[in-house]
């Protein structure tokens, strides 16, 4: 389904306050902004840079800050980093452990997202200087409007705060497994660091573009914290494991309705080991970014609206790294407008939900499918 007024779940009492705090938070407004509401998808761009141009005094000066503390910091960390150093300073510097799946999700909400290499890559490319040796990413403009000009990286930032705790040694997601990856999701953290050097010049820059903007780019948001994150590999390793299967179906198992949150080639999506009801909504293909806050308004009233309706919900979305967005939002506005009875899985699984349309999916899904698909297609 497609997101419209009449299709919409209406959404808990208190989300537009909610929504209209986030956005006064990200942008600097007082008062708060209207909100982009019902806007057809087609428009979300253009609602999203509506509100982004009106952004506060505030917000620019610090966006400028944040961009020279992000560029100070990834010319102190790129020198660390070449092909003799990179496992000693990953050791150093990352901490990525593997995923606990599956888990009793019967006790505990479960909210798995993921940021993957090329998102730390083209960070690093947008605000250093160009570094060849450990660089691949070539279109910047392109970059730059998905992430710093839509104000996308500035919510991101906002969102990640709101479900931080500050206390403690390391800082942790209460209620967000946080996942990352420095290359393919075929291979997990271990593997990558085991066999770097003996991969290509060419996959060696991925690792290395994609370790240095994450260092820095954590290091410019939480200083001086160590952070824990969660393996990027589980939703490729664990379709071949099984693993995957035997998590999504637990998952489902203690829900009472699915919602796929992908783009359009995969409209109608199933997955096939679940009886329970299953729906699909929208995102832009390829302007996902720049739409963030019409996306996340329609995107965030519809699931916590179905949450509200039937107390447990499992959400599976293939959204590049606006999942993470939607999926740390959905974490914090939960605890803040539904009971502690209703529980929220929700899992980014990426591009491993383009098995269910390898015509249509992305590369990765064409190379390798593997066995019986836990996702098919329904065309009716």
């Amino acid at each position: 389904m497609t997101i419209t007024s009449d299709t919409a779940a209406p959404a808990p009492a208190g989300f537009d306050a909610l929504f209209a705090e986030f956005l006064a938070e990200t942008l600097d407004i007082a008062p708060p902004p209207t909100v982009p509401r019902q806007v057809p998808i087609e428009d979300w761009p253009a609602a999203t840079a509506r509100l982004v141009g009106v952004a506060g005094a505030g917000y620019w000066r610090q966006r400028t800050d944040r961009e020279a503390r992000l560029m100070a910091e990834l010319a102190a960390t790129a020198p660390l980093v070449d092909p003799t150093s990179l496992a000693s300073f990953a050791a150093d510097r990352i901490s990525i452990e593997p995923v606990p799946y599956p888990m009793a999700l019967a006790d505990l909400d479960s909210c798995y997202v993921k940021i993957n290499h090329g998102f730390w890559e083209q960070l690093y490319a947008i605000f250093a200087p160009p570094d060849p040796a450990r660089m691949r990413v070539t279109d910047l403009a392109r970059f730059r409007n998905q992430y710093v000009a839509s104000g996308f990286i500035d919510a991101l930032a906002s969102v990640l705060r709101s479900v931080a705790d500050p206390a403690g040694p390391r800082l942790e997601f209460p209620g967000v497994d946080l996942a990352v990856s420095l290359a393919s999701g075929n291979h997990d953290h271990a593997d990558v660091l085991a066999g770097f050097a003996a991969r290509a010049p060419a996959r060696q820059k991925i690792v290395m573009g994609a370790a240095i903007g994450l260092v820095a780019w954590w290091e410019t948001l939480f200083p001086g914290r160590r952070v824990t994150f969660l393996d990027g590999s589980f939703p490729k390793r664990g379709l071949a494991t099984g693993v995957l299967r035997e998590t999504l179906a637990a998952a489902a198992n203690r829900s009472e309705r699915i919602v796929f949150v992908v783009p359009p080639h995969l409209a109608g999506l199933q997955f096939v080991d679940a009886t329970i009801p299953q729906e699909t909504v929208l995102v832009p293909t390829t302007t996902v970014h720049e739409s963030w806050a019409a996306c996340l308004e329609a995107i965030a009233r519809h699931v916590l609206g179905r949450l509200a309706e039937h107390g447990h919900l499992l959400v599976i979305t293939q959204s590049a790294v606006f999942a993470t967005l939607l999926g740390c939002f959905l974490v914090a506005a939960k605890r803040r407008l539904l009971p502690t009875a209703s529980r929220l899985a929700y899992f980014d699984l990426g591009q491993v939900l383009d098995v269910a349309s390898p015509e249509t999916g992305g590369n990765w899904s064409r190379r390798y499918t593997v066995g019986e698909s836990l996702f098919r297609i329904d065309h009716t």
